[in-house]
């Protein structure tokens, strides 16, 4: 009986887990989803190679710098 409890319970909890896991509030932004995004897979297929539009390079640039920073405070937090 009490066995039988215990594995209800832990059904119950791990279906709980996977719903708080693959639900996140902005689009792509879940584990499911990085999971079979196919730039993770293969990140030749998400280069851009073509030309830059007037102005397009420096906002590139400043948004790498962005994105850099914020993964860096984001290191920088974990290790705490």
């Amino acid at each position: 009986m009490m066995v039988r409890r215990l594995t209800q319970s832990a059904a119950v909890l791990g279906l709980a887990a996977l719903l708080a896991a693959c639900s996140s509030p902005k689009p792509g932004a879940g584990p499911v989803s990085k999971l079979f995004n196919e730039c993770t897979w293969d990140r030749e297929s998400c280069m851009y190679e073509g030309r830059y539009e007037a102005g397009e390079s420096e906002y590139a640039e400043r948004q790498a710098r962005d994105l850099n920073r914020q993964s860096a405070a984001r290191l920088r937090q974990s290790r705490l």
